[in-house]
């Protein structure tokens, strides 16, 4: 074989057969790296970021700009119709112009028979003709927007953004609650089956001993083949109770694996056991399922709704605003002229819903039962929180009470193994009562690294419960 092949294979033998050692909060800490479920949520937390402030820009002036070209071919085309028009001349007694109207020798102006007084001369006008041309035309203005006063809409909005923020903060929580007890759960079972193989190994090996001694002793004419047979039968047994607990210490490191982020090949080296007795913090802690997650949430979702009712009664409601706009315009020609022209205005608008046939109350009246339904379903819900905080606090210490029980049970089936080892070499008990002390010294072996396990498994359900898991 070539040296770069060889070379290769021990890399990729290397890499396939990567080792770290795990803690459990070595574990955590990964575990919360990896998750999808947080990184979700952070992203849903700075969207809320991004809409509260996008919420906050309502509070402040608007300013924006507009622009537009024209091109159109052809001209609009208008006639002023012409005609006589009376005339004027100086007062003698007042600066101004006066009509210049015809007067009878008394002084008083001469009336027409249309009514109207005769003039005593006129002046003649032609019909004028406009041509208007708009083939390039360019319009460009600023506005500028102030909302006074909306009904309390822009506040409402604000409040119930800062609210969605604080809901997001709360989501974190809540994810990371759930992988911290998907991680513990993963990380105790791996430890579980470990102890349980290296149960099922000793039980194997004392099993392996005890059959090369039943055949010598067989060889020698000293014992039956049936007592052999016996012995070599449960010593299958422990083989296959071997094998099946490899195999699930295999299936554990790749479910630890995945909790945690880790290849699937990474070769995992765990140096915890389980203990048998609660961590202290588990019992110094306060009970209090205000400080979980899901409660906070329906508090917030609580709070969304109380400010929703504030933003449906704000459509209905006087609005008032203000604004400013310059404008100017280039390109329009009046007869063959290009005319140029620029403008400011100022405004003011004011919106006062009359009637609507009762939309606007009814809509309120929505908003106020959707307020009310979360309100009991908060209820509803912490009394289901309050039942389960009970029963993880009655199940850690059903947990307790078992592991100190199967202790028990596993100190006597230690002793019972060792007097009937004693008594069985002696001759006084027969095989088969020797080798069911040695299955109930393994089953209580088993039994008691099952209810670490699940005492461990009950203070992280326990700490979930109360919201203190971090």
């Amino acid at each position: 074989m070539k040296p770069y092949i060889i070379i290769s294979f021990l890399l990729i033998s290397a890499y396939t057969t990567a080792q770290i050692e795990l803690t459990r909060e070595k574990s955590r800490e990964l575990a919360l790296k990896y998750s999808r479920h947080i990184a979700i949520s952070a992203k849903e937390r700075e969207k809320a970021e991004f809409t509260r402030k996008s919420y906050r820009a309502n509070f402040f002036p608007k300013l924006s700009a507009s622009g537009m070209y024209m091109y159109r071919t052809g001209s609009l085309s208008y006639t002023l119709s012409g005609g006589y028009l009376p005339t004027y001349v100086p007062s003698l007694t007042e600066q101004k112009l006066v009509p210049n109207l015809l007067l009878d020798p008394a002084g008083n102006p001469i009336i027409g028979p249309d009514g109207i007084p005769v003039f005593k001369s006129y002046a003649f006008m032609p019909d004028v003709t406009m041509d208007i041309t708009m083939n390039s035309v360019g319009i460009a203005g600023l506005t500028l927007e102030q909302p006074v006063y909306m009904g309390g809409k822009i506040r409402a909005a604000s409040d119930m953004a800062k609210t969605g923020e604080a809901l997001a903060d709360e989501n974190i929580r809540l994810n990371r609650a759930k992988v911290l007890s998907e991680t513990d759960a993963a990380y105790w079972q791996y430890v579980q089956v470990k102890e349980k193989l290296e149960v099922a190994q000793k039980y194997s090996s004392l099993l392996k001993q005890l059959v090369k001694q039943l055949t010598d002793a067989y060889t020698t004419g000293m014992i039956s083949r049936n007592d052999l047979l016996k012995a070599e039968v449960k010593k299958n047994e422990a083989n296959l109770m071997v094998q099946k607990a490899k195999n699930g210490l295999e299936l554990a490191r790749m479910n630890l694996c995945r909790v945690t982020g880790l290849p699937y090949q990474t070769d995992i080296v765990v140096n915890d056991s389980l203990p048998e007795m609660p961590s202290a913090e588990v019992l110094m802690i306060q009970e209090n399922i205000d400080e979980r997650p899901e409660y906070k949430m329906l508090e917030k979702n609580i709070e969304l709704k109380e400010k929703e009712i504030r933003l449906v009664r704000s459509d209905y409601l006087p609005q008032i605003g203000v604004g400013a706009s310059y404008s100017y315009i280039e390109g329009p020609q009046l007869n063959d002229v290009r005319t140029s022209d620029d403008a400011f205005s100022a405004m003011a608008t004011v919106k006062i819903p009359i009637f609507g046939w009762g939309e606007g109350r009814n809509k309120v009246k929505s908003a106020q039962a959707d307020y009310e339904i979360s309100k009991l379903k908060m209820e509803d819900a912490r009394e289901l929180m309050e039942l389960e905080l009970a029963q993880a606090r009655f199940n850690m210490k059903d947990a307790r009470s078992r592991v100190e029980m199967i202790h028990l049970s596993l100190k006597q089936a230690e002793e019972n193994l060792r007097v009937s080892k004693n008594m069985y070499e002696l001759g006084d008990e027969s095989l088969t009562d020797y080798l069911e002390a040695q299955v109930q010294w393994q089953k209580a072996k088993s039994e008691l690294i099952e209810a670490k396990a699940e005492l461990k498994l009950s203070e992280t359900k326990y700490l979930k419960a109360t919201g203190k898991l971090e």
